[in-house]
């Protein structure tokens, strides 16, 4: 089949199509994963990446096809394929070499105090960069780094690069992930979906034994642009797009106050539990009084009710099944440049709470006082004058609404596979 129905999107509930031709890879299918049939039945479907053959002409267009029959039960599914992943990175003494020498080239670097740079472009998301360092702030590089996720599942990151703690567990900074290649992995789609932090991820699937040396490892952490036949890099960064504010190379003429804003719709009881850790987290990281600003927006007045529904504009539909009454706002600086050690920590702590802690909505404003003119639009834009003043420009900047709860995401997968039952 061609096209396919993204389950959850910022427009609602199975209301955005894409078609195989719009997807660029199975990362990029992943990010839009669980994606469903667009007939009645709506069973869930994968991405099939075009073929080639040895002189470049297409053999096989993509296209998406139906998944197995099996248990739509995403935790169990998770735990199936970690178990699954286990098993083989241990037998695999590929896997171990490819782990071990990327290892040692970050540990090579932290001590050489040098950092380690991935960029990419989301073009879905923005027409600007996202880029970072992977060893900002570290302190240690370790293999085999256990983490939990959001839906109550454990798996192990194969290298994981960690900093100071702000209480109590030392604070994951990055991971890298070798990537010994599958046609679909329900596994990654969740990681990709729950992380604070960034993720890369290195194939080496079409890779021999005697290629995986030390100065392959060098090259294949910052390869994140290296092309591949399926249109597919060869390393890949996750992303969560809750981190894109923090990562996003904007120019300043786009936002002169250099401060930006987050939008959160959850229960009313998290949002003061959310207002409370993030307040004093600021008070740990050392920011003064008022610089971040964390408030709750209250529909009490005629005023403050246009104020929730704009923020609910932004965010996108079903904010009121979220909570129709308040939401959180967060005011606080960009990142004064990619050595900002203390706004990383700040956002990449509040994407944890966030991700982890809440079954929330989170919307965001490039700016402060920014219009929504274009609602309809997942995008902000604006149009500005070029600096020769002959024309308009219009820039994507970011996401207007950038995480929805994973838990909800697999309750919804979970009632695909009953009304496909119930069909059948």
């Amino acid at each position: 089949m061609r096209e396919a129905i993204v389950v959850l999107s910022r427009k609602g509930f199975r209301a955005t199509k894409v078609t195989a031709k719009e997807v660029r890879s199975r990362e990029h299918a992943r990010k839009l994963w669980p994606l469903v049939a667009p007939n009645a039945i709506h069973k869930m479907v994968t991405w099939v990446s075009p073929s080639f053959d040895e002189n470049s002409k297409l053999v096989r267009r993509s296209h998406f096809r139906l998944m197995p029959h099996k248990s739509y039960d995403l935790k169990a599914v998770f735990d199936e394929e970690e178990s699954s992943r286990q098993r083989a990175a241990a037998e695999s003494q590929k896997h171990r070499q490819a782990k071990d020498y990327i290892a040692a080239e970050l540990m090579r670097r932290l001590a050489a105090g040098l950092a380690l740079p991935w960029s990419f472009k989301d073009p879905d998301a923005s027409d600007y960069p996202l880029s970072g360092n992977l060893l900002l702030g570290a302190d240690c590089v370790v293999t085999e780094h256990p983490l939990n996720t959001p839906f109550g599942s454990r798996f192990r990151l194969d290298v994981a690069v960690l900093g100071p703690p702000i209480e109590k567990a030392p604070m994951v900074l990055g991971a890298v992930e070798i990537e010994l290649g599958h046609a679909f992995d329900g596994r990654k789609a969740l990681i990709g979906k729950s992380l604070g932090f960034p993720l890369i991820s290195i194939d080496i699937t079409e890779m021999t034994l005697e290629q995986i040396t030390p100065e392959w490892a060098q090259g294949a952490l910052t390869a994140t642009t290296r092309s591949h036949e399926e249109g597919r890099r060869q390393t890949y960064v996750y992303l969560h797009d809750l981190m894109y504010p923090l990562y996003a190379q904007l120019p300043r003429f786009l936002d002169r106050e250099q401060r930006h804003q987050y939008l959160v719709f959850t229960d009313d009881i998290t949002i003061r539990k959310i207002m409370k850790w993030l307040k004093r987290l600021a008070t740990t990281l050392g920011y003064a009084k008022d610089v971040i600003s964390v408030s709750i927006v209250n529909a009490k007045s005629e005023q403050s009710r246009k104020v929730l529904a704009h923020a609910g504009e932004v965010v996108g539909s079903e904010w009121e099944q979220f909570n129709n009454r308040q939401c959180l706002r967060i005011t606080l600086p960009r990142p004064k440049g990619p050595t900002d050690l203390q706004s990383h920590r700040f956002h990449m702590t509040m994407a944890r709470l966030l991700l982890s802690h809440a079954e929330a909505l989170v919307g965001y404003q490039y700016c402060n006082g920014v219009g929504n003119h274009c609602p309809e639009e997942d995008v902000w834009t604006v149009r500005l004058i070029n600096e020769e003043k002959t024309e308009f420009i219009t820039h994507r900047i970011l996401p207007k609404r950038l995480a929805e709860p994973i838990n909800r995401l697999m309750k919804v997968v979970a009632d695909l596979q009953r009304g496909d039952q119930e069909a059948g």
